[in-house]
């Protein structure tokens, strides 16, 4: 299992926020506010399905990573939080109308079956580790961002790798199925990517006016370019949905050392 790591980081965003920070692109900036948007009160969502399910955790050193795991998710709580409140207050969106969607769905799936709950937490966890690993690899899609911006993105990536097997191996150690998990990936593949980014997206647009061609333009070649999200992490999606996947079937070991060592993220 990686080493995993919690890095007690604090991010002074300055004004950087208020302006198209990722390379003056609308698209890819508002792509990585809105998934911004997701993350207090997902974070706090994974933590607490996996803390339901500790009882089940007999192997110390999963003990261990479920110790790091939340004390990682804790961290990017708080620091996507004050990301959020900035960007808010710095380009006039509506963070408590941003925030609805999650934070109506989280106290939903707290009151569903325990163990469906955690499944939904180990989809999450492949989808944001999958996007991670591509991130990492493709730094162009942060290549030419702000440094400051782009270091969260970093961070975020590096630890969502270092973290990426925990909830799946606690999910297994409680009893949960192969099966379970791909209801729960189906449902959260249509959450992240319908019910929560396109509807901050839109309301990102609707308040910013960009140039719509231009964006469309923009939208097509992140999302559908040679390298972009959905060509470029189409294969690793799938992969869960096979009968014996585990998260370290993928392996980020030689991109996460390098990003580790490149951005200054060893402690």
């Amino acid at each position: 299992m990686t080493s995993i790591k919690p890095r007690n980081l604090s991010f002074d965003l300055g004004s950087a926020l208020a302006a198209e920070w990722n390379d003056d692109d609308w698209f890819r900036t508002a792509f990585f506010n809105s998934m911004s948007i997701l993350f207090p009160y997902g974070e706090k969502s994974f933590i607490d399905s996996v803390r339901a399910h500790e009882a089940y955790v007999r192997d110390e050193s999963l003990r261990e990573a479920v110790r790091g795991f939340m004390a990682q998710e804790y961290v990017h709580r708080r620091e996507h939080q004050r990301f959020n409140e900035r960007l808010c207050e710095l380009r006039g969106y509506d963070l408590d109308y941003l925030e609805g969607a999650i934070r109506g769905d989280a106290k939903t799936l707290q009151d569903m079956d325990p163990l469906f709950w955690l499944a939904t937490t180990v989809a999450y966890e492949h989808l944001t580790a999958t996007i991670a690993g591509q991130l990492l690899k493709q730094d162009g899609w942060i290549e030419n961002a702000n440094s400051d911006v782009a270091q969260v993105w970093r961070w975020h990536a590096v630890e969502e790798i270092e973290h990426k097997s925990v909830a799946f191996d606690v999910y297994k150690a409680a009893g949960g199925t192969q099966g379970m998990l791909r209801k729960a990936m189906v449902l959260m593949s249509w959450e992240f990517l319908v019910r929560y980014q396109l509807r901050s997206l839109l309301h990102m647009y609707r308040r910013d006016k960009p140039p719509f061609w231009r964006t469309v333009g923009q939208a097509m070649r992140f999302l559908f370019a040679r390298g972009g999200l959905i060509r470029g992490n189409w294969t690793h999606y799938w992969k869960f949905f096979r009968k014996d996947f585990h998260p370290n079937d993928i392996d980020d070991t030689i991109v996460l050392d390098r990003a580790i060592d490149l951005y200054g993220l060893a402690h």
